[in-house]
């Protein structure tokens, strides 16, 4: 009896029902249901498109080819510390085409809002290399605008060093600002220009002293090299109505030719040695001489030398041509007369 409640109350397990019992082989099926759970509730991060996925109990990872995460954009690349190694686009800006450009010997004030550190004054130097905080030298500075200067300076600050950059560049002191006035003007020289006036070439001709007799009105020019080194001439016409007017907008180291007209020149024993002007209608020699006051009380009148470039010395009887025997020669431009004594 004892046998037989003890085997009613112990049975012994059957081998196909092993699998039924928790902890064995039911362990399996709850470990991968717990994995898939995590990975569905962990959410994986945007894949790059070189990139393939690694799944582990661990999480998710990315794997790049290079074995390193992708590279910064490269609009966020520190610029070079040349102007030229500036993006295309912001060299494209910051290019100075107007007369506002800075030049050697400006004092540039520069102001970084809320970076009172970086508040400075500069000079621009002749070779327009400047060495600015934070970013270092920086080349070609000449001929650009303030505008133009502290948009660069913001990007340079902003690629490195701070999130937001306001920068206020300004010219507290104008360095020297010239143009030139040569040829037939009554003062050439060099005139200060004034960089808050609208200078034309009219007006700096007024500052020479303006034209002279002999001045060609009609071949008046501006020389002026631009930013990529080219001579550029601008004609400037100078009439007697507002019609006839060429003017032109001067900028900093514009040469202004005046041309004079051509003349002949007259020497020796007259009563007024000069020249006079080629372009009159009809001028002769025995015109020319009467317009210095002809001949003096010493003059040899039969001997005049008539000196004519390229050309042999040629004497002239002015008597013969008041008489009407000899012809009155027309002149040429550089034509020169020269009155001898006569003898006694």
């Amino acid at each position: 009896m004892s046998r037989m409640l003890g085997w009613v109350a112990w049975p012994r397990p059957h081998p196909e029902c092993a699998a039924a019992r928790p902890g064995l082989g039911r362990a399996p099926a709850y470990l991968a249901a717990a994995l898939l759970l995590s990975l569905i509730r962990t959410p994986a991060p945007a894949a790059d498109a070189g990139a393939t996925v690694n799944v582990t109990p661990a999480g998710v990872t990315l794997l790049y080819p290079t074995a390193s995460p992708p590279s910064a954009p490269a609009s966020a690349a520190v610029p070079a510390t040349g102007v030229s190694d500036v993006p295309a686009a912001t060299a494209t800006a910051t290019a100075a085409s107007d007369s506002d450009q800075l030049l050697p010997g400006d004092l540039l004030h520069m102001d970084v809002y809320d970076n009172p550190d970086l508040t400075i004054e500069l000079r621009v130097p002749n070779n327009g290399a400047m060495v600015f905080p934070l970013i270092g030298p920086l080349s070609g500075i000449k001929g650009m605008t303030c505008d133009g200067l502290s948009h660069l300076i913001a990007q340079l600050l902003e690629a490195k060093y701070l999130t937001s950059a306001l920068v206020t560049i300004s010219i507290k002191e104008y360095g020297p600002r010239r143009i030139y006035v040569m040829g037939g003007v009554a003062k050439p020289g060099a005139f200060d220009l004034s960089p808050s006036l609208n200078a034309t070439a009219a007006r700096a001709i007024g500052e020479a002293g303006g034209l002279v007799d002999d001045a060609d009105r009609s071949n008046i020019v501006v020389l002026r090299t631009d930013s990529a080194g080219q001579s550029l001439s601008l004609p400037v016409t100078l009439g007697n109505t507002g019609a006839d007017i060429r003017d032109v907008t001067l900028r900093p180291n514009d040469l202004i030719i005046v041309s004079r007209l051509d003349r002949v020149y007259i020497t020796g024993r007259v009563k007024n040695p000069g020249s006079v002007l080629s372009n009159l209608p009809n001028l002769t020699i025995a015109r020319a001489l009467s317009l210095v006051g002809g001949f003096d009380t010493f003059a040899r009148s039969s001997g005049v030398h008539l000196l004519r470039p390229g050309q042999p010395i040629r004497l002239v009887d002015v008597d013969a041509i008041m008489a009407g025997q000899s012809e009155d020669l027309p002149l040429l431009p550089g034509d020169m007369l020269i009155v001898p004594a006569r003898r006694y």
